[in-house]
């Protein structure tokens, strides 16, 4: 006999309902936790407005007035309308009147008109849904800590027993940290805005398995939204099941002994205006000609002067771009989460059935991550994509034209299956192109360098090997017996 899995509540946010596995438990209660505008609110509002089978809602709210709470909602674009609200806070009669909080004036009579107030919302609504903001303030109207403590374990146990799914809220400074909420919580999420962006994290989830540790988020005239942090699943391809991506170069494919491995990261690397873009599309325009389709992300060039430099140079995009065997998207990075963008890449590869994935470049993804180190961004990305059979080409600038021969001053070799290497190189006073294979886990390929050429009438024209010179790799090659002279 096997166990039955617990029943499942949509938090009302895509991104946060992954990372729960399904969504929250029902009939327990759950504590989202942050300062001051993490969103704690607006998440509230959305578990609220979320469809559950006809059941109401119930938003008991200690701080802000229904008609505030409606304007804050519609600002962001939440359907209130099947939402009741049950407010807690003061009204204008406080301060003109004068009056005392009779509500909570003393610990001997602040439960009554409060248990009243709940209990008839409850009876009246019989809500499947039942947000509370913000179990803050009742510390600061209870007699002690004990009262507190016991008030709210109370108010919690009879709302779920009442068949309610609980989101309540709390704000935790250093002089009243919610620890003891935490304790009572059967789940909590935390929102916190670090340097760089705004995060929520999963740190309990009693009965079930979630996603640990911080996934970006937004909160803006959109609502709220969280971008799950990509992880490298298992492996789907076999080594048998892996074909090859061609770049019609026939020369280019003969030195990659066939071409890319599909499932694999693929890194092209050089410096600037030495070919980096042009190599990449060839092996997208070849990936449309054999049906599949690939996308291609430029964080740096124009779509315009891309489509009019392949154009140029006889690279065959505009068809596979109509038909959709091919997407180019002008990405903005500061536009851009680094997690956001990796979602949407994903949705890509399942909406669109893409399988060759082009970045254009890593710099341009840098400019997300707004300083946080990319090694770590940038191998859960890439490696999330490859192991579920997708191929992603990486384009890295280096910012050495010549000198001593460097790979990336990223440090991110180290996640690419295969490695082309593009650099230039000075001979008798006249700059060429030289390009070569560093690595390629999968196969054997020529390791030999070769000159080559880019523009019309072919896209890239390879030439003969390098042979009889040293010092290539540090762009001032010279013949062998130079060196052998030297020493």
């Amino acid at each position: 006999m096997t166990d039955q899995l617990p029943e499942r509540v949509s938090v009302g946010v895509t991104g946060l309902d992954e990372i729960l596995e399904g969504g929250l438990i029902r009939q327990r209660a759950y504590l989202v936790r942050g300062g001051p505008g993490r969103g704690k609110t607006t998440l509230g509002l959305h578990f609220l407005s979320t469809p559950d089978n006809g059941h109401s809602a119930l938003f008991i709210g200690f701080q802000e007035s229904e008609t505030q709470l409606r304007k804050n909602a519609e600002s962001v674009g939440i359907d209130v309308s099947a939402i009741n609200f049950l407010s807690l806070a003061p009204d204008e009669h406080f301060f003109i009147d004068q009056q005392s909080y009779d509500v909570f004036a003393s610990a001997d009579v602040e439960q009554e008109p409060l248990a009243r107030a709940v209990i008839e919302a409850v009876e009246q609504h019989a809500p499947s849904r039942i947000f509370v903001d913000s179990l803050s303030q009742l510390r600061f109207l209870s007699a002690d800590i004990f009262q507190y403590r016991k008030q709210v374990l109370s108010l919690l146990r009879y709302l779920t027993g009442q068949g309610a799914t609980v989101l309540f809220s709390s704000e935790s400074t250093t002089e009243f940290p919610d620890d003891d909420l935490q304790f009572m919580a059967d789940g909590v999420i935390s929102l916190d805005r670090g340097a760089k962006s705004a995060t929520a994290q999963v740190t309990k989830f009693r009965g079930s398995a979630f996603r640990r540790g911080a996934h970006q988020m937004r909160v803006n005239n959109e609502g709220f939204s969280v971008f799950v942090a990509p992880v490298p699943p298992k492996s789907k391809l076999t080594d048998e099941e892996r074909w090859r991506w061609r770049s019609g170069v026939d020369k280019l494919d003969g030195i990659l002994n066939g071409g890319i491995e599909a499932g694999t990261v693929s890194l092209i690397t050089g410096p600037s205006g030495v070919g980096k873009s042009t190599m990449a599309s060839l092996f997208a325009a070849e990936a449309a000609k054999q049906g599949r389709c690939a996308a291609i992300f430029l964080f740096e060039e124009e779509v315009a002067t891309f489509m009019r430099r392949a154009k140029s140079l006889h690279i065959d995009l505009d068809e596979p771009c109509r038909d959709g065997r091919i997407l180019i998207e002008q990405v903005e990075p500061m536009r851009y989460l680094a997690d956001e963008f990796a979602e949407r890449v994903r949705r890509h590869v399942e909406e669109d059935q893409v399988e060759l994935v082009v970045l254009d470049s890593v710099a341009g993804l840098e400019l997300a991550l707004d300083g946080e180190d990319i090694k770590d961004r940038l191998h859960a990305f890439a490696k999330s994509l490859a192991r579920i059979g997708v191929s992603v080409v990486l384009i890295n600038e280096t910012e050495m034209m010549m000198g001593h021969f460097r790979v990336s001053e990223r440090g991110i070799s180290y996640l690419s299956d295969n490695v082309i290497f593009l650099r230039y190189m000075e001979i008798g006073g006249e700059l060429k192109k030289v390009m070569g294979v560093l690595k390629k886990r999968l196969s054997s390929f020529d390791s030999c360098l070769y000159t080559f050429e880019i523009g019309p009438p072919a896209a890239l024209a390879i030439g003969e090997p390098v042979n009889g010179l040293r010092g290539v790799l540090i762009g001032t090659p010279a013949a062998d017996d130079t060196f052998e002279d030297a020493g």
